[in-house]
């Protein structure tokens, strides 16, 4: 493939993020990609062989997979495929170091280590951001991207969270509902933070903020909503 070749199929690619993500994948056309690109529909077809194929480049193109030596014009690989495209680049990235210590039996967390998850969470959240705003948009068109989103990406640390509270507050057992619910709300703080505040309008948005106080307010918030709900379980209350 081309250097010249590349450039365009990157260009492309991008803008199928770009359309895919706000419109998702039954309102946007071929046209409306071939637009965005800045090349004719014609062109577009010497790329790829239809709109399925369309959004699977968008999906290598947000799970940071090369593009440049796929055989041109791309064909449509089968939801399986871009699935797995997906499963894979969870598994690379959704690791978080300090949760895994936190729950080892023979480990007592205390509140600076919940915050470091929350400052690791917030890390994989904003890395991440242009993948989990295409499946925000396009999942719930495509069944099997909705099920692997809501399993691997929204829930996945949401039950290890509640219980490294519970631990962090003393506590034995398993975490209530309350607790459950607490370390959702966390979650969404973090993701809140560290990537759906870029997507708000000038009218909304939040000015002379930095990315190191982002995090540093996202983390506080995180720990606060956890520990909040942790401490007055073990209360009683």
């Amino acid at each position: 493939m081309s250097r010249k070749t590349e450039n365009r199929l990157e260009d492309i690619a991008d803008a199928a993020v770009a359309c895919f993500t706000g419109m998702g994948i039954k309102r946007t056309q071929m046209v409306d990609i071939a637009r965005a690109a800045h090349v004719s529909a014609g062109t577009l077809y010497l790329y790829v062989t239809s709109k399925e194929a369309l959004f699977h480049l968008a999906i290598l193109r947000v799970c940071d997979r090369p593009i440049g030596k796929l055989t041109l014009p791309l064909a449509n690989p089968g939801v399986a495929k871009t699935a797995a495209v997906v499963t894979a680049r969870i598994d690379e990235v959704a690791i978080l170091p300090s949760l895994r210590n936190a729950l080892k039996p023979d480990t007592q967390p205390d509140v600076t280590r919940l915050a470091a998850i929350g400052g690791e969470l917030y890390d994989i959240l904003h890395d991440a951001r242009r993948a989990i705003w295409l499946l925000d948009r396009c999942g719930p068109e495509i069944p099997e991207l909705d099920r692997l989103h809501a399993e691997a990406i929204r829930g996945r640390y949401r039950d290890d969270l509640a219980a490294v509270a519970l631990k962090v507050a003393g506590g034995t057992g398993e975490p209530s509902p309350d607790l459950r619910l607490a370390a959702r709300l966390a979650n969404e703080s973090i993701a809140f933070a560290s990537m759906h505040r870029f997507r708000e309008s000038p009218a909304h948005a939040i000015g002379g903020l930095s990315e190191t106080q982002a995090r540093a307010v996202a983390t506080q918030s995180f720990t606060a909503i956890l520990m909040a709900t942790a401490n007055r379980d073990q209360a009683g209350l």
